[in-house]
């Protein structure tokens, strides 16, 4: 494995392709010929994104410029907790990193589990997801405890504090998908359980206001949904659900905001969504012209940022939305 990031030949900025339409403005480039499976923005500068190839991707100025790194592992989720500190998952398994990406180390789970979403607060007290339990740990990864949740698979947190959390998931028997703790993740409540939601993400763009995303299952068919809360979680409301689908059904697998008015949530194919008011209204991209120029079918894998957004995918694709 190589010791330190190698700077890339070519500036990346020299590969976007500016797009203005109207208010709005996407950077389109490639790095790669590789998929991007991962991403994380731990601020509007610096940012690391994983491809299928055993590389990590690395800026400090707002993706100007990359360094990589060949780290030999697969990872499907990213997360920094500082310019150092941070952890992944990728092949069943979880890891570690204290130099920035440099080097990872393996966490040692509890037996038989496969992690299925990852959820750091700080560098000691974190949370990993694997079929029916949530693990917690109070040290980094060196010891874990264990809340059962029969039936449920968990794919993805969000903590608006150190003790207010939401996972989200999949029930196929009692339907209940979406999760809450106000105790620091020891006992987790089911607070949504209507028929038929299976979600893939949730994102909070403050400590009230949240949004999960996936979809409704009716009779075999898929159509993408967002559901919405404004009490921190506790209870939720149907926000957008699209029926209009003509082909094999579609689901959102992700959702982000950049600021509280305007978000995005990424589909599998065709139907990425986007807002300009805090989720009071969707439009289907490639119904309007303000994101036309985001080259969707397709070929996101991930949501990314803490102020512009980072899609990133197939073929080192990442498209930036200011």
């Amino acid at each position: 494995m190589k010791n330190v990031f190698t700077a890339l030949s070519v500036i990346a900025a020299f590969l976007f392709t500016a797009v203005t339409t109207g208010a709005q403005e996407f950077e389109n480039s490639k790095l790669t010929s590789q998929t991007f499976m991962a991403a994380f923005f731990l601020s509007e500068n610096e940012g690391w994104l994983a491809d299928n190839n055993g590389k990590l991707w690395h800026t400090t100025n707002a993706a100007q410029t990359w360094d990589s790194v060949t780290v030999s592992k697969n990872f499907v989720q990213l997360q920094f907790i500082s310019s150092e500190n941070g952890f992944a998952l990728a092949s069943g398994a979880a890891y570690k990193t204290t130099n920035g990406g440099l080097a990872w180390s393996e966490l040692s789970l509890p037996e038989n589990s496969t992690p299925k979403a990852i959820c750091f607060l700080d560098g000691s007290t974190g949370y990993i997801s694997s079929f029916e339990k949530i693990f917690k740990t109070a040290d980094g990864g060196a010891s874990w405890i264990v809340a059962k949740i029969e039936g449920v698979n968990i794919l993805d947190f969000h903590f608006t504090g150190s003790s207010m959390g939401i996972a989200v998931g999949y029930d196929y028997n009692e339907n209940r998908c979406i999760w809450r703790t106000t105790d620091n993740g020891a006992t987790w409540k089911s607070v949504f359980n209507e028929e038929n939601h299976f979600l893939n993400a949730v994102y909070f763009v403050n400590e009230n206001s949240g949004f999960a995303a996936g979809y409704y299952d009716r009779a075999g068919m898929k159509e993408p949904v967002i559901l919405s809360t404004t009490d921190g979680g506790a209870t939720w409301q149907k926000n957008y659900r699209y029926t209009a689908i003509s082909s094999d059904g579609e689901t959102f697998t992700d959702i982000r905001f950049k600021n509280e008015q305007e978000g995005y949530a990424l589909s599998v194919h065709n139907y990425d969504v986007f807002t300009r008011d805090g989720g009071q209204s969707w439009q289907l991209v490639n119904d309007t012209d303000e994101l036309s120029a985001t080259p969707v079918f397709g070929l996101y894998q991930s949501l990314a940022g803490t102020g512009p957004l980072y899609l990133i995918g197939d073929k080192g694709t990442v498209s930036k939305w200011e």
